[in-house]
Formats: C-alpha cells, sequence, structure tokens
C-alpha cells in the first residue's frame, strides 16, 4: 500500500473516530451501553488477572491445540461477521462523501474508514486485552509474551476488520448494480443471516465438530500469541498463520479498494428501485391496499381502525430497519445456537412450545405496537386532529399484532403434539399463546403512549428510525413473562412450578429481610413458601393457568382504556 493512502486514511480514520466518539457520548443510551460493555469486558479481563497473578499457575503443561485454535477461529468469525454486519448497514461510505471523494482517491478513503472500525473495536477490547496480556506475561515470567498477545489480537481483528468489508462492499455493491436484488435487500439480508447459522448444520451433517475449525489459519495466531511462554506451541503453525493473515490484509484490502470504487463512483438502480416501490396502482379507490399487495387486512372493527392497522403494517414493512431491536435478545443465545448446531449442546424439545407461545406474542405485539406517536412522526398532528375517537385508533394498532400473532400462535400446539405432549397439554399451550397476543396486542400501545419515543436514531448513514424506549421493551417483555410463560409453565410442569414459587417467596423475598435483621417478616415469608410448596398440584396447574390468563385479559381491557384516554387527550 502506498504510504500516502496510509497517511491520508490515519487522518481520515482520526475524523472518523472523533466523530463516533461524539456521536456515542451525546446520547445517554449509548453512553450507557458503552459503559455497560467497558465493564462486562474490563471486570472479566480483572478476575481473569487477578487468579493469573495470584494463582501462578504453571503454564509449562499446557499447550495449543486444535481445541484452542478453532475457539480462536471462532470468535474471528464471529468478529468477522459483526463487521460486515456494520459495514452493509453502517459504514458503508464516508461521511460527507460527495466533498471527500472529491480531495482524497477512493482507496485512501477506504483505508480510512478501515482504520476507524479497527479503532473502535481496539477502543471496545484494547484495555481488557492489555490486562490479560500483562498478566500472562508475569506468570510466564516473559515480557514478550505482552507484545505476543497484543498482536496476536491485534491482527485477528485487522483481519476480520478486512473480511467484513470485503463481504459488506459485495452486498452493497450487488444491491446498487442488480435490480433483483435491490427489491429483496430486506429478505435476502435476513436469508444471509440465517444462512450463517445454517452453514454450521452443514458441518454438522458432515461429521465436523467446532475442533474442525482449527484449520483457518487466524486461529494459529494462538501459537504466535504463546511463542515467548511456556505453553506449547507450534512454530509451523504460528509462522503460517501470521503469513497467511499478513497477505489476506493486502489482498483484502486491494480487493476492498476496487469494490468500494466500484460502490462509491459507480451507478447505482437504489433510488429507481425504491421509487418503483413507492408508487402504487392509480387505477383503484384503495392506495394503502395497493402498497400492501397481498396483504389483506379485514375491516372487523370499522374502516377507521383498518387504515391505521394498513399503515402500520406498510411503515414496518418499508422501514425493516426499525426492528432490529427485536433482534437484540436473541444475540445472548447465539452461542448457544452454534453449539446446538455444531452438535455439542442440546436444547430439550420440550422447551419449544412453550418458548414459542411466548415468543409470537413478544415478537407480534413488539413488531407494531409499541411506539405508535414515533412511528407517526410528521403527521403525528394530523393523525390526533382527524380520528375523534381514540378507540378506533387504539384497535387499528391492536389490528397488525393480531392478524399476525393468532395465526402463528397456533404453531404452538402443533409443536407441541410433535414433541411429545398430550392433546390436553397441547390446548392449553394453544390457550395461553392466543390469550397472549391478544393480551400484548393492546397492552403495547398503552405502554408505547406512557414512555414514547419521538426522537430519532441513526441505524445507518443518513437512515434514522424511531425505536420504543428501552423502558417500554422492558414492560413488553414483563407483560409476556407473567401472562404468558407463566401460565404455560404452570400448566405443563405444575411441580417445578410450585417448587419455583415456593423458592422465591420463601429464598428470595426473604433473603433481603434476612440479611436487614428483620427476622419475623422473613419467617412469615418461609412460612408462606412453606404453605405454597403444599398445594395440591391440580390446584397449582389449573389456578397457575387460569389466573395469569384472566388477569392478562382484564389488564388488557384496562390498557385499551388507558391508551384510548392518552390519544384523546395528547397535546403537541
Amino acid at each position: 500500500m502506498p504510504t500516502g493512502h496510509l497517511r491520508g486514511g490515519v487522518r481520515i480514520a482520526a475524523v472518523e473516530f472523533r466523530r463516533s466518539l461524539r456521536t456515542a457520548t451525546n446520547r445517554v443510551s449509548q453512553l450507557l451501553g458503552l459503559g455497560f460493555g467497558l465493564l462486562v469486558f474490563g471486570g472479566m479481563a480483572t478476575v481473569g488477572a487477578y487468579f493469573l497473578v495470584t494463582l501462578s499457575p504453571d503454564l509449562s503443561g499446557l499447550a495449543v491445540g486444535d481445541g484452542i485454535r478453532s475457539a480462536v477461529a471462532f470468535q474471528w468469525l464471529f468478529a468477522s461477521a459483526l463487521f460486515t454486519q456494520r459495514v452493509a448497514t453502517v459504514h458503508a461510505r464516508p461521511d460527507a462523501d460527495a466533498f471527500l471523494l472529491t480531495t482524497v482517491r477512493p482507496t485512501t478513503a477506504l483505508v480510512g474508514l478501515m482504520l476507524a472500525e479497527l479503532a473502535r473495536a481496539v477502543a471496545y477490547l484494547g484495555v481488557p486485552v492489555l490486562v490479560l496480556a500483562a498478566a500472562l506475561a508475569y506468570t510466564a515470567g516473559s515480557p514478550a509474551t505482552f507484545l505476543l498477545v497484543s498482536g496476536a489480537v491485534l491482527a485477528s481483528l485487522a483481519a476480520a476488520v478486512v473480511t467484513g468489508h470485503v463481504l459488506g462492499l459485495t452486498a452493497k455493491l450487488l444491491v446498487a448494480r442488480v435490480p433483483a436484488i435491490a427489491r429483496r435487500r430486506s429478505l435476502l439480508g435476513g436469508l444471509a443471516a440465517a444462512a450463517f447459522f445454517g452453514g454450521y448444520i452443514v458441518l454438522q451433517s458432515a461429521g465436523m465438530t467446532t475442533s474442525g475449525l482449527g484449520v483457518v489459519p487466524v486461529g494459529w495466531l494462538a501459537d504466535v500469541a504463546v511463542l515467548a511462554s511456556p505453553v506449547g506451541s507450534s512454530l509451523p503453525h504460528a509462522v503460517a498463520g501470521l503469513a497467511v493473515v499478513v497477505a489476506w490484509l493486502v489482498a483484502g484490502s486491494a480487493l476492498c479498494a476496487r469494490l468500494a470504487t466500484a460502490f462509491w463512483l459507480g451507478d447505482s438502480v437504489a433510488p429507481a428501485v425504491e421509487a418503483e416501490q413507492a408508487v402504487v396502482g392509480s387505477d383503484g379507490a384503495d392506495p394503502l391496499a395497493a402498497a400492501l399487495g397481498r396483504i389483506r387486512v379485514p375491516s372487523v372493527w370499522g374502516e377507521p381502525s383498518r387504515r391505521v392497522a394498513q399503515r402500520s403494517i406498510l411503515l414496518a414493512r418499508r422501514a425493516p430497519a426499525k426492528l432490529t431491536y427485536l433482534i437484540l435478545p436473541l444475540a445472548g443465545l447465539f452461542p448457544t445456537a452454534i453449539q446446538v448446531a455444531l452438535g455439542e449442546a442440546s436444547v430439550p424439545t420440550r422447551l419449544l412450545a412453550p418458548g414459542l407461545a411466548v415468543a409470537v406474542p413478544w415478537f407480534a405485539a413488539g413488531a407494531f405496537a409499541l411506539n405508535p406517536l414515533g412511528d407517526e412522526g410528521r403527521v403525528l398532528p394530523q393523525t390526533l386532529t382527524s380520528l375523534a375517537d381514540g378507540r378506533a385508533y387504539v384497535r387499528g394498532l391492536a389490528l397488525p399484532p393480531l392478524l399476525f400473532g393468532l395465526p402463528a400462535a397456533l404453531l404452538a400446539p402443533a409443536v407441541a403434539l410433535a414433541t411429545g405432549y398430550g392433546p390436553t397439554d397441547a390446548v392449553l399451550v394453544a390457550a395461553a399463546a392466543l390469550v397472549g397476543v391478544v393480551v400484548a396486542a393492546f397492552v403495547g400501545p398503552t405502554l408505547g403512549f406512557l414512555v414514547p419515543r419521538t426522537d430519532a436514531v441513526r441505524v445507518a448513514r443518513g437512515r434514522e428510525v424511531v425505536p420504543p424506549t428501552l423502558t417500554a421493551m422492558a414492560l413488553h417483555t414483563l407483560v409476556v413473562v407473567l401472562f404468558v410463560a407463566l401460565p404455560a409453565f404452570a400448566a405443563l410442569a405444575p411441580d417445578l412450578a410450585r417448587a419455583t414459587a415456593g423458592f422465591v417467596v420463601g429464598g428470595l423475598f426473604a433473603f433481603p429481610f434476612d440479611l436487614a435483621g428483620v427476622i419475623p417478616i422473613a419467617d412469615a415469608l418461609r412460612s408462606a413458601a412453606r404453605a405454597v410448596v403444599g398445594v395440591p398440584l391440580p390446584a397449582v396447574r389449573w389456578g397457575g393457568f387460569a389466573g395469569p390468563l384472566v388477569a392478562g385479559l382484564a389488564v388488557a381491557a384496562l390498557a385499551a382504556r388507558v391508551a384510548r384516554r392518552r390519544f384523546e387527550g395528547y397535546t403537541l
């Protein structure tokens, strides 16, 4: 790479990194998320370093094998997927690209973007890695280990950044050049994410386990990290891994430069496709219905409610980026999903039916009903003045979750029958899922009225969305747990539900009072727990099932009234 590209790229990277830092510190939510991430990674690194230094284990009995190499390669694959997503959605172009690309070459701008992305990753992981590297160097008695560990991690991150830019820019270029892909970019993006998991299932069907990832050369950087320590390593693996990574950094950067030049300076079919998709049939009397295509919204609560429902569905379909927050809770399940796909862990099949019964109401209401005021955007004044009756608006907001959630909820009893449950259990699962959809559909808009969000959040360059607040998401999750998960739990596992209730009352609730010295209250709670454990199983099953469902329907009716009053009394 010419030194001119590198010098210019460093200056661009510094500007991009400062802009990212300023954006993160200007938003309280992003600042809290950044602090939480640093606290988690830093805390884990500190604990690990503490045990390394205080215990001073004998490292000579350890050796880098395929298991460690595959673990490093797996983390690199995950980082590459994360960088690919960021490039495809957020950092595909530099800020003020029309100005920047008239002053520097595209290659220089690309180097700046890649260095800025690497700097962001180092800002998150730099301190924890340095702490662990210092502790390992101290334990090994080798200062060179500190440099080797830090350098190996940096090389792995750099390779992931280059890989992410190659894949992300390739995806953006295909969207810009191929009309068929541009029309279906949201669907294809979802399929690509599914393919990421499906690839591991293919590996499992071929008989490979996690250790099979040890053939990825990036995993051989583990040998580089411990070359100067007593840990056993393979010098050929270290040399070959380092050589392959360096070669990929050079070749991948050159490929990125070509992709970026073609994407930034070439023509794009995306504007024409977006204009084509925005056009609805003018020969019909219902442009909203024409825009929805094959999706038909019934007029069960009158035409005003139907119009509100149609617009909610249309907004969700045309701005799928705002639904990405629904995927965030699944991030914590990623490692488990991979282990399951590789056959190294298993999920009890009897959890599938109740899990589906809980997931359907959560996703159905979360996709449409949690931020009605923010979804209205600039037309909120017109909406407030055009609908005199808030009842029609609330019903219209509840209609999309019902339209999509109720049919999806019927999958839960089918899964229950397929996973060994009896007909009675399947009926109970179906009832919990169906009632849960109804409850979530009417409680969701109320939560959106109580804790609305009207300020936009940028998810990509030049694109802003208005997702629900974290408070609304948390309360929505609590509603689903109370009125769907609990009755399903009591119906399918009454003995376990009874034992859990006794532990919560007599253990978790009583513990703070024991700690504070308020023994009478703690003893009363333990007595209540013993009474709970003594409740007959039929009473636990049917009472624990019917009680939350009836309470949920009552809460839904009350929530609909609150939402109607909030809408009718809302002022700008």
